[in-house]
């Protein structure tokens, strides 16, 4: 399982701990989850002693920093390249989502679908700020216009792929939240099958804002994905 943080704050190690703990208790006999987390960008002496605490209690934890800070994208391809399971599933590292839903991203992983991805429902939106939910409509209506996906709610932070997903996204660019459209973009072009699971969100999740900058960086990567979808259509079905 992959996590990307940045500077977190808060309560988070504690969540952390309570998270982890709630998932292995949850998993069939038959599952074990390994955690990478990748720190995207320098570490503070006291995040870090933190992580050094929290490593001491669970065994099964691999931690990736570096330097600077090079935004979500980065950091899952760093992860995911450095994971060797048959197996992978990426959220976000406060577990925004229903532990039985990464379990059954896991499951229908198993039934042999390349990439698994999570639907958000409609309980979902209702509890996404307005602004956000705004923001999370136009995104699906110019997905819907320009990009012929076999799905079109691809920004949900949670996804689950076997090796042949692994491949598609670390062949992805984009190093913001537009990564998880070019990962879908990408598998459903390359001919991966692909499965939807409805997700919900824990009830301590709190939505950050988006600002001007940040809308505008993902539209000019939204562009790149609208050139990227034409340049892949006039290729052979792979």
């Amino acid at each position: 399982m992959i996590l990307p943080s940045y500077q977190p704050s808060g309560n988070w190690a504690q969540l952390f701990i309570r998270n982890v703990t709630e998932l292995n208790a949850i998993l069939p006999e038959s599952m074990s989850v390994a955690y990478i987390i990748v720190h995207d960008g320098t570490v503070q002496p006291h995040v870090e002693k933190i992580f050094s605490d929290i490593f001491s209690r669970f065994k099964n934890i691999q931690f990736i920093s570096y330097p600077e800070n090079k935004g979500k994208g980065y950091a899952l391809r760093e992860g995911i390249r450095t994971a060797k399971s048959d197996f992978i599933v990426v959220t976000d590292f406060d577990f925004p989502y229903k532990k039985k839903n990464l379990v059954e991203l896991m499951i229908r992983l198993t039934e042999g679908y390349d990439v698994v991805v999570g639907k958000r429902s409609k309980n979902y939106f209702k509890q996404l700020p307005f602004r956000r939910k705004i923001i999370s409509w136009f995104c699906i209506l110019l997905k819907k216009i320009f990009l012929d996906l076999p799905l079109y709610d691809t920004q949900s932070g949670i996804k689950a792929f076997n090796k042949n997903g692994k491949d598609i996204f670390l062949q992805t660019k984009i190093n913001r939240f537009l990564i998880d459209t070019e990962f879908i973009l990408l598998s459903h072009r390359n001919g991966l099958s692909i499965k939807e699971v409805n997700i919900e969100l824990e009830s301590y999740v709190q939505f950050s804002r988006f600002g001007f900058k940040v809308i505008k960086n993902e539209m000019n990567n939204f562009l790149k994905l609208i050139l990227m979808n034409k340049r892949l259509r006039k290729l052979p079905a792979a």
